[in-house]
């Protein structure tokens, strides 16, 4: 028989309470958050924060500067046409079609 040296004693024993948690809680928008956008930049807009990305994050998935998105967002500047199929890839819609103003 072969003697098991320095073996670690069970010091207790824990168990798992399973149980079911809930929580709620209420969206609140940031601030300048588009509720009812009107124009094209708005609509990007909404559509960013609600996807929550960041102007740069969204920048470097549509591969245009950040300062791009800035404008087309604040200054109501619209996409050149190539910048705008990316758009459309990324939403899955155009905005255009979606009878937004210009």
């Amino acid at each position: 028989m072969q003697m098991v040296k320095n073996k670690p004693k069970p010091i207790g024993t824990t168990s798992l309470t399973i149980c079911t948690l809930e929580l709620q809680a209420f969206w609140q928008p940031s601030k300048g958050y588009p509720s009812q956008p009107s124009r094209y930049g708005e609509y990007l807009r909404k559509a960013r924060l609600d996807l929550n990305l960041t102007q740069r994050e969204l920048a470097l998935i549509l591969e245009v500067y950040t300062s791009t998105i800035d404008k087309w967002e604040r200054q109501g500047m619209i996409p050149q046409e190539c910048n705008r199929i990316k758009i459309k890839e990324f939403l899955g819609y155009d905005l255009l079609e979606e009878k937004v103003t210009i």
